[in-house]
C-alpha cells in the first residue's frame, strides 16, 4: 500500500502529471542536453505514396462511423481517392491515376482505419523507459507471478552492470497488480526495510507505477540526506535516522519526492533525455505493429513539444500526433491565445487543454467521496485545487481556472478526473461555464472512472463525452472490488450505460499506466474480463459492449474527439490514406478473450506508405 499523504497544491501524481518530468525540467530540459541531440536526418528510405486499389478479404472503411464493409479502396497521393464496388474503384483508378497498383487481400484479411489512442504520454514514457521495469505488465498481459519476489529478482539480476556511482532506477512497481494480503483486504506494503532486503550494495529508487510515490533503499535515501542541494531537509531531520524513521524510505507528493529526484547522478539523468529518441522511435514502432496510426498526447507543455519535433525532424513519421495543452495555474491559462479549431493538419498540433483534478484510483490518490476500503485509513485522495484538504464543494480557484479557460479563452478542455468526488466538481464547473452547448466544441473528462447514470446524463446534455481508462476493468479490476473500492465498482467504466445516453466514447491506455494497443481495449470493453480474479469473472457484465461499438470507439469516434475526424479515423474520400491490415476480422470473433489483443497485425499504413511489415509485402501486379 501506499501511505497516507499531506496536501499540497496540484501534487497528486499519475501518467497526466509526472514528477519526474515537472521536478527535473530544468535538468533535463536543459539547452545543453537539446545541444546534444541529434540533428541531422536519420538515414531511412523516403517512400513516395503509392497510388494503390486494394480488392478482397474484409475491408471496414468506418465512413460515418459505420461497420458496414465495402468491396474495394482506391489511395493516390496519401489519400483515400475512391471506395465502392470493384469496378467503380478499378475504373476510378484508370481514369485518375493510371498505372497504380493493384492488390487483393486473402480471404478473412481485414483493412480497417488506422487504429487510435486518444490519451498517452509519449515524451514522459520515452523518459522513463530508461528506467528498470519492474511494472505488472509482459507486452499487453499482466506479469504472470508478479509480486515482490519476482522484482527482488528482476532487481538484483541488474546490480553487477551497475556503473560506479551509479543508482538503479526503477519504473512501474505496482501493488495493485501483487497479490492481495490480509484475506483480500489489503495491498502489500513496500518500504525501506523491504528495499534494503533486495540491496544494500548500490542506491536503489523506484517510481510506482501511480507514479504517486518514490520508494529507495537506505543507500539511496542516505545520497539523498547528503546531497549538498537539499540542506534544508539536514534542518528538519537534524540526524539520517530521523528522516529513515519518518519516511520509511516512501517518498511522497512533490515535497517529498524532489530531494530525491534532484539528487540522481546528473549522468544518469543526461542519458534520460538523450536516450529519449531511442525509445520514442520503440513507443511508434510498437504503435505500428498494434495497427495504430495516430495517438493524442493527454498532457503537452512547451518543453515536451520542443523535445517531439526534435526527434520528428530527424525521424521518419510513423504516427500522426495530436495534443492537449496542459494548464497547471491561472498564469498558464491566462497565456493561452484565443482558441481556433485545427483547420489542416500538422505534426503535434494542439487541440484542447488539460487540467488534472485529482491521482490515481489505484494508486490511491483518485478523489473520493468514502474513504478507500484499503489501509492508509481515512484516505479520500487527493483534489488539486483549493486550500482545505478535503473539499466538499469544487473550490474557487478550479472554477476560476476553467472560467478562463472555457469563457474567456474559448478552449475545448479535457479534465483529468478519477474519483467520483472529482468527476462530481468537474460536472459541476462544466455545467456553471458550458452555458449554452456549441456545436464542434468537443469538452472530454479523462479516465472518467467512477460515475453514475445520472451524471452521464448530464454529460449527454452538456455534450461532454468521455474517455474511459479501460484498463481499469481488465487489470485491475479484481483489486478495485476486493481491496480498494468494494461495491462502488458496479459505476466503473460504464462503456454500455454511456452509448445508452446517446454520448461518444473513446478508449485509452495512458501509455504508460496500462500498455499500448487498441485491440486489447476493445477486447477489455467487450468482455469486461478482470485478468487478475484466481478464477475467469466478469465486472459488470451489463456494462460490456459490442465489437462493433467497440471498433467505433478506437477509430471514428477517437479522431472526432480528438479533433482529428476531418483527417483520419475513417477512410472516407479526402482523408489521409491511415491503415492497418489484420489477419483476423475483430467483429467476428467468437471469442474475443485474451485473442482480440493477440490479433496479428500483417501491415501499417500512414499516409499512403507502409510503416509496419509483419513480412514483405508480396509482389504487386501492375495494371
Amino acid at each position: 500500500m501506499e501511505n497516507q499523504h499531506v496536501h499540497h497544491h496540484s501534487c497528486t501524481h499519475c501518467a497526466c502529471n509526472n514528477p519526474i518530468l515537472t521536478i527535473l525540467q530544468d535538468e533535463l530540459f536543459s539547452s545543453d542536453n537539446f545541444s546534444s541531440l541529434p540533428t541531422a536526418k536519420t538515414k531511412v528510405k523516403e517512400e513516395k505514396p503509392q497510388a494503390l486499389m486494394i480488392s478482397g478479404g474484409t475491408i471496414r472503411p468506418m465512413i460515418d462511423g459505420s461497420v458496414e464493409k465495402v468491396p474495394a479502396i482506391g489511395i493516390a497521393d496519401g489519400n483515400v481517392v475512391v471506395t465502392g464496388t470493384e469496378q467503380h474503384v478499378k475504373e476510378f483508378m484508370h481514369h485518375h491515376h493510371p498505372g497504380f497498383t493493384s492488390r487483393e487481400l486473402q480471404p478473412g484479411h481485414t483493412l480497417l482505419p488506422g487504429l487510435i489512442e486518444p490519451h498517452v504520454h509519449l515524451v514522459p514514457t520515452a523518459i522513463l523507459m530508461g528506467w528498470l521495469d519492474v511494472g505488472g505488465f509482459d507486452q499487453q498481459d499482466l506479469r504472470q507471478g508478479y509480486d515482490m519476489n519476482m522484482v527482488s529478482d528482476i532487481i538484483r539480476q541488474e546490480i553487477p552492470f551497475v556503473k560506479p556511482g551509479h543508482w538503479i532506477l526503477g519504473a512501474g512497481l505496482d501493488p495493485a497488480l501483487m497479490p492481495l494480503q490480509n484475506h483480500n483486504k489489503e495491498l502489500v506494503t513496500i518500504d525501506i526495510d523491504r528495499l534494503d532486503a533486495i540491496t544494500e550494495e548500490v542506491p536503489l529508487m523506484i517510481i510506482s507505477a501511480s507514479m504517486h510515490t518514490l520508494y529507495v533503499n537506505t543507500p539511496a535515501l542516505k545520497a539523498v540526506y547528503y546531497y549538498d542541494k537539499n540542506k534544508e531537509l539536514r534542518k528538519e531531520y537534524p540526524e539520517f535516522k530521523d528522516y529513515r524513521k519518518a519516511t520509511h524510505g516512501q517518498l511522497q507528493e512533490a515535497a517529498g519526492m524532489q530531494p530525491a529526484l534532484i539528487a540522481i547522478p546528473k549522468q544518469q539523468m543526461t542519458a534520460m533525455f538523450l536516450e529519449s529518441f531511442t525509445h520514442l522511435k520503440e513507443i511508434f514502432q510498437t504503435a505500428n505493429k498494434r495497427g495504430t496510426t495516430f495517438v493524442y498526447d493527454a498532457g503537452m507543455n512547451n518543453k515536451q513539444k520542443e523535445l517531439l519535433d526534435a526527434y520528428l525532424l530527424v525521424h521518419k513519421r510513423a504516427v500522426r500526433i495530436g495534443a492537449a495543452q496542459i494548464v497547471q495555474s491561472m498564469d498558464d491559462a491566462k497565456a493561452l491565445p484565443e482558441y481556433a479549431p485545427p483547420a489542416s493538419y500538422k505534426d503535434v498540433y494542439i487541440g484542447h487543454v488539460k487540467v488534472i483534478t485529482d491521482g490515481s484510483n489505484q494508486g490511491l490518490t483518485g478523489y473520493q467521496s468514502e474513504a478507500y476500503l484499503c489501509n492508509p485509513k481515512d484516505n479520500y485522495g487527493i483534489f488539486n485545487f483549493g486550500k482545505e484538504k478535503r473539499p466538499l464543494n469544487a473550490p474557487q480557484d478550479f472554477k476560476d481556472l476553467i472560467d478562463t479557460v472555457i469563457a474567456k479563452k474559448g478552449w475545448p478542455l479535457m479534465i483529468h478526473a478519477n474519483g467520483n468526488l472529482a468527476i462530481q466538481f468537474v460536472i459541476q464547473v462544466y455545467q456553471e461555464y458550458i452555458r449554452q452547448p456549441k456545436q464542434g466544441v468537443r469538452h472530454r473528462i479523462e479516465h472518467c472512472s467512477l460515475i453514475t447514470k445520472d451524471q452521464l446524463k448530464t454529460m449527454k446534455e452538456l455534450e461532454v463525452s468521455p474517455s474511459f481508462l479501460i484498463g481499469h476493468v481488465g487489470y485491475w479490476g479484481y483489486a478495485f472490488r476486493e481491496a480498494i473500492f468494494g461495491d462502488k465498482t458496479l459505476i466503473l467504466d460504464p462503456c454500455h450505460t454511456a452509448l445508452k445516453e446517446g454520448l461518444k466514447i473513446t478508449l485509452h491506455s495512458d501509455h504508460m499506466v496500462s500498455p499500448l494497443g487498441p485491440l486489447r481495449m476493445m477486447e477489455q470493453s467487450i468482455t469486461r474480463r478482470m485478468e487478475a480474479a484466481p478464477e475467469p469473472e466478469v465486472l459488470n457484465a451489463p456494462e460490456r459492449i459490442t465489437a462493433e461499438q467497440a471498433l467505433t470507439a478506437v477509430t471514428y469516434d477517437a479522431a472526432w474527439q480528438c479533433y482529428a475526424d476531418q483527417w483520419t479515423g475513417s477512410l472516407k474520400v479526402g482523408n489521409f490514406a491511415d491503415f492497418a491490415i489484420l489477419k483476423q476480422d475483430p467483429l467476428t470473433m467468437k471469442d474475443p478473450y485474451m485473442n482480440m489483443r493477440n490479433i496479428e497485425v500483417l501491415e501499417t499504413w500512414v499516409g499512403g506508405v507502409p510503416v509496419y511489415s509483419k513480412q514483405d509485402v508480396k509482389k504487386m501486379s501492375m495494371i
